[in-house]
């Protein structure tokens, strides 16, 4: 059986195939898990489409009912283009997210966490960072400059 840690590196290898298409948003990759098994993998669409949580669900269909998701930043909380990321998971009946980086973007930051545990589902934080924040740079850049939003 795969560990959390090799799971949320399949994430990130997902993260990168959206590297450079996302606009300002970042490039997140998140897949779900299921007894074990990638059932849905997902990551982030052009700007203004569906982020990489959505994406993953989609793929997975029924199977994320009770799944573990793994995405390399916190689910969003807010509404922008698309709606907020933690409520479709929560929607989809996931049972646990294990997040790579918490968001700093001041709309998120903490409150997409916040919600999932709110709603029962558990969190699980702090994986690949390094690399991570390697590959959201750009995004991770503007926020600390305000400049994102």
């Amino acid at each position: 059986m795969k560990t959390d840690l090799e799971f949320m590196m399949e994430a990130v290898k997902e993260g990168k195939l959206a590297r450079g298409k996302t606009g300002t948003n970042p490039p997140v990759g998140a897949i779900i898990v299921q007894n074990g098994e990638i059932v849905g993998r997902g990551h982030t669409s052009e700007l203004g489409g569906p982020h990489a949580e959505v994406n993953a669900l989609r793929a997975a269909g029924d199977q994320a009912k009770g799944a573990t998701v793994y995405c390399t930043l916190e689910p969003c909380a807010h509404w922008g283009r698309t709606g907020p990321c933690c409520e479709a998971l929560v929607e989809a009946g996931v049972k646990r997210v294990v997040v790579g980086i918490r968001d700093p973007f001041p709309k998120v930051d903490g409150k997409g966490m916040d919600y999932l545990l709110k709603h029962g589902v558990e969190v699980t934080v702090g994986f690949c960072e390094e690399e991570i924040k390697k590959d959201l740079k750009e995004f991770l850049d503007r926020v600390a400059k305000g400049e994102q939003g």
